[in-house]
């Protein structure tokens, strides 16, 4: 039975995914929210109206759907300038810091924000389709290099099944165990090159 202590470290890791899957879908409809905003500016709305609108959309996530509440909740007592820095410190993101910014151009510098936005609204939606094929690409790698790995350890497993002089030869013998280690040594080096080929695919 598993203690609250042994249980922690996978309350972390689900936590932590969790976390990361609200971010991803912030990032994802960062760029639909973008091009609303901008299409309230072009119909001449002010940006924390705007802003207000493009919130009320029914397919925001939920997560940025709360944030924009309360950024919009903050923006009515103390301007949408702070609100948007305080969202930023609250969700560290590298897109949402972007958008936190061109908004606040829009407020501080005024004029026809509207093609900034969809502008950098395009360029994150490029951006999020850029890193979703590396992560496809990343994940394809992985794969094949546990494939890849696994299949001297499964065919010693079998050979050891098959065969009951394979595991006597491999210990008792000396060619045996030069074998062994040398297989293992081998298995450990494939190893450390199929994660550094990971790492440069990802």
């Amino acid at each position: 039975m598993l203690t609250p202590s042994a249980l922690h470290p996978l309350r972390r890791l689900a936590t932590g995914l969790h976390r990361r899957r609200r971010e991803a879908e912030v990032e994802a409809a960062l760029p639909d929210l973008l091009e609303r905003v901008a299409g309230d500016l072009r119909a001449g709305a002010a940006p924390l109206v705007a802003l207000r609108e493009a919130a009320g959309g029914a397919d925001l996530p939920q997560t940025l759907a709360a944030d924009l509440a309360v950024v919009v909740a903050r923006a009515e007592e103390g301007g949408l300038v702070p609100a948007l820095a305080a969202w930023v410190e609250e969700r560290p993101l590298p897109a949402l810091a972007a958008v936190a910014a061109a908004l606040e151009v829009a407020v501080s510098a005024g004029g026809p924000a509207a093609p900034a936005l969809d502008g950098l609204a395009a360029g994150l939606r490029d951006r999020h389709d850029t890193a979703a094929e590396a992560a496809a690409l990343s994940a394809q790698a992985r794969l094949s290099a546990i494939v890849v790995g696994a299949a001297p350890v499964v065919s010693l497993a079998l050979s050891l099944l098959a065969d009951r002089r394979v595991a006597p030869t491999l210990i008792a013998t000396a060619r045996g165990r030069a074998c062994l280690v040398g297989g293992v040594a081998l298995e450990a080096l494939a190893a450390v090159w199929m994660r550094r080929i990971v790492r440069c695919v990802h």
